[in-house]
């Protein structure tokens, strides 16, 4: 089995390698926390290849991929003739982790119906597949990770507290790769490595390439870095990658609202050119950050701010998660405050 790697030096990660050691010494829940493309999956990965479990499955999913209508079929499994559709039993993905790990990402994006049920096979180490009268024993490690803030969601109704504290036994935070001083480099390195040995070449970063990737900040994090990287190596033929080959966003960080900041109906002038690919995830970031500078950090007043109506706030906060371009208001909460 290819063992995952943590890669970086920085006092941030180091604490971070200290946690996911004696995560992985207990059988306990853990939640994971931390930005979008932080790599809470590779935490995950990390302390079930420790704990005792290493030899058996690591089963991910991805909460916010996954339709309502078919949560409950994919995680719990059915019975032949539970609905139109269901022609033989099929297990899920809780059995198919059993006695292993299941690693839920995107935790805050589930329903309460579905938070309901899950906090049941917390509680009673079992499950019942759709149109079954059989509860079936399971002896599964739940691992979850979230962008959201759990707590702040459990305050306005939208996360139950009993099933955060479930999770919540044993927390870790990961990072922001703004956090992790001097990581860039070997990062850099060990992603430029993984695509020459996919490609069977051997290319390498001029000094100035390293230089200029220390430049920027980063808001997709350690994902953003991988994207930057991949798209250079595959647009350049030269063997070593110059710093003109990184086409970095503007990192400018606007202090002050504007007054001249306005988004004629988000769907429209936002949200539709980015499906159609006429703008990038990154533009569209920085509209969000705007967004967040003028409300405070609110989210919710963000859609009047974008001509949106109130009725819009779910569609709106689903497509930001969907497509990754959320932005952490905390920042925009304490630019507020001083």
């Amino acid at each position: 089995m290819t063992k995952t790697t943590l890669v970086g030096q920085s006092a941030a990660i180091e604490s971070l390698r200290a946690r996911i050691a004696a995560a992985s010494r207990t059988t306990s829940s853990v939640l994971i926390q931390g930005e979008t493309g932080t790599g809470k999956e590779l935490v995950a990965r990390t302390i079930h290849e420790q704990c005792l479990r290493q030899g058996k499955r690591f089963v991910p999913i991805d909460c916010g991929a996954l339709p309502e209508d078919l949560v409950e079929s994919e995680l719990f499994g059915y019975r032949r003739g539970a609905f139109t559709t269901a022609v033989a039993d099929k297990p899920g993905l809780f059995e198919e982790a059993d006695r292993g790990t299941l690693f839920l990402d995107e935790i805050g994006n589930t329903s309460m119906r579905f938070q309901v049920k899950f906090l049941r096979v917390l509680q009673d180490k079992q499950i019942r597949r759709l149109g079954d009268v059989i509860d079936r024993k399971l002896d599964v490690r739940i691992i979850a990770a979230t962008n959201c803030d759990l707590h702040g969601m459990v305050r306005t109704g939208r996360f139950r507290q009993d099933l955060l504290y479930r999770l919540n036994v044993f927390a870790i935070e990961v990072p922001p790769l703004r956090d992790r001083d001097g990581d860039i480099p070997l990062l850099a390195r060990h992603i430029l490595g993984s695509l020459n040995a996919e490609t069977g070449q051997d290319r390498r970063f001029s000094p100035d390439a390293l230089e200029k990737l220390q430049t920027y900040g980063y808001p997709g994090n350690v994902r953003e870095l991988q994207n930057v990287i991949e798209s250079a190596f595959y647009s350049t033929a030269e063997q070593a990658i110059g710093s003109e080959a990184f086409d970095l966003p503007s990192d400018t960080f606007v202090t002050e609202p504007s007054d001249t900041f306005v988004v004629d109906n988000f769907w429209d002038s936002v949200a539709r050119p980015y499906t159609s690919r006429l703008i990038t995830r990154d533009q569209v970031r920085d509209v969000i950050r705007r967004g967040l500078i003028e409300t405070g950090g609110s989210y919710r007043k963000m859609v009047r701010l974008f001509n949106l109506p109130e009725t819009d706030y779910k569609r709106f906060m689903d497509f930001l998660r969907r497509h990754r371009c959320n932005v952490d208001f905390r920042a925009y909460r304490r630019m507020e405050k001083d």
